[in-house]
């Protein structure tokens, strides 16, 4: 059985998700705070991502997380930033939750850095942001594809090479400016899971966490996607690369939408994750033998979704492996599902879920802070399975598809060592009907 959530909202505003699971041994903990890139402004450029290193780093040597090590317990710490959000995770035995806590409450009184530190961790993100600069599949994620679907001068679009330009003249007073102004209740969210009493918990949180001020919830967000009437196409050249490296994009509604994302989980069965009989594997490997290994990603937010197709082919089956592809997608938008198929993926996500019942790792339930950020209910697999995947019909994917895979809803990103195919793709991918 799965674990069951409690949601909580604080006075001052935070939010509480507690994930209580009996017998465990460790603690998995987050902080989030509703804030990522969209809140910078201009001068701010690269600031979200300076921040979260600054206050990682201070988590782990000025808080109780320090005391925590010097007792000989285990502690691991690891945070993220995104365009939408900035997470800290601290993860340690149950009987250091308190503290951990503790730690977390600093937060939001931070008002001074060191400028040792600062200096140091402003020189890791200005490496991290140069891999990115040399890592071409990385880079076409970052400033790319968001500038195909968003317009060159879109909130969306990074430019880590601007970021570098901009870091170099910030200070320390605009890191604590930014914490000031965002790091505060209204925007935060507490993700607990393990072994411990909710109540004693909920009651130590509520004492401790609604002494914080409130403080002002940050501007809504206004992300708009120019209307598209062509395909879109970006190549990016990389001298080290033998292969094309195809990246075929297509955008979904938002995570809100509790049936798109349910018929997403069954087409990507369909297409990638059912071994042979997977219609891309079967189709561009199997009988063609011109792909490895053909993947999907899915990346989504509050806003929008991204469905990426990925491939690595050689320069001479590209036209033979897109063709086939732009055949498969069109196909996709009739009968041309097998009914076998459609069971056989509805099958694996319930064995998927059999698993994970079975599976009481306190870190793997820290991803409902996510459905929190996006006003979206608490379910867990099986229920969201019964409530909306269960109920999906082959029907339901055919019209999804006719709606998704058009030319005019196609980002095509390629990094390769030559740019031959621009023609060619375009031609195809107007085929999406």
């Amino acid at each position: 059985m799965f674990p069951k959530f409690y949601n909580y909202k604080l006075d001052n505003g935070i939010q509480v998700v507690l994930i209580p699971i009996p017998n465990t041994k460790n603690i998995a903990t987050s902080l989030t705070f509703d804030i990522g890139y969209l809140e910078e402004t201009k001068k701010e450029d690269g600031l979200a991502h300076l921040t979260e290193h600054i206050i990682s780093r201070f988590i782990t040597n000025y808080t109780k997380v320090k005391e925590i090590k010097s007792k000989g317990h285990y502690v691991y710490t690891n945070a993220h930033t995104s365009h939408f959000k900035t997470a800290y995770h601290i993860y340690s035995l149950k009987k250091n939750l308190t503290d951990i806590l503790d730690s977390y409450l600093t937060l939001y009184n931070f008002n001074r850095t060191d400028r040792n530190l600062f200096y140091k961790e402003m020189g890791s993100v200005i490496v991290e942001l140069k891999q990115i600069i040399s890592n071409k599949d990385k880079y076409v994620f970052y400033k790319n594809m968001p500038e195909l679907v968003f317009g060159k001068n879109g909130k969306m679009v990074n430019d880590p090479v601007s970021e570098i330009k901009n870091l170099i003249k910030l200070g320390e007073c605009d890191l604590i400016n930014f914490v000031r102004k965002y790091y505060v209740p209204t925007n935060s969210i507490i993700t607990i899971a393990g072994d411990f009493k909710k109540n004693d918990i909920i009651k130590y949180i509520k004492l401790k966490f609604n002494k914080v001020e409130s403080g002002k919830k940050r501007p809504k967000r206004i992300i708009k996607i120019p209307k598209s009437f062509n395909p879109k196409y970006n190549f990016e050249v990389s001298s080290s690369s033998k292969l094309n490296n195809l990246y075929l994009n297509f955008i979904f509604p938002s995570n809100k939408n509790n049936k798109s994302l349910a018929i997403l989980h069954i087409l990507k069965k369909i297409l990638v994750e059912l071994n042979d009989s997977s219609i891309l594997f079967d189709r561009l490997r199997s009988k063609l033998g011109i792909v490895y290994s053909p993947n999907i990603k899915k990346y989504i937010n509050i806003h929008y979704g991204i469905l990426s197709i990925h491939y690595n082919i050689e320069e001479k089956n590209y036209e033979k492996g897109f063709e086939e592809l732009i055949n498969i997608l069109n196909e996709l938008k009739k009968d041309k599902i097998e009914k076998n198929l459609f069971d056989l993926a509805k099958n694996k996500i319930m064995y998927e879920i059999s698993l994970a019942q079975n599976d009481k790792t306190p870190k793997e339930f820290l991803y409902l802070t996510n459905t929190i950020l996006s006003n979206n209910e608490l379910l867990n697999p099986l229920d969201f399975y019964n409530k909306y995947t269960k109920h999906i019909t082959l029907n339901d994917i055919r019209k999804w598809c006719r709606a998704i895979f058009v030319k005019n809803n196609s980002y095509l990103c390629i990094v390769g060592p030559e740019d031959k195919f621009k023609n060619f793709s375009i031609k195809h991918m107007k085929m999406l009907n």
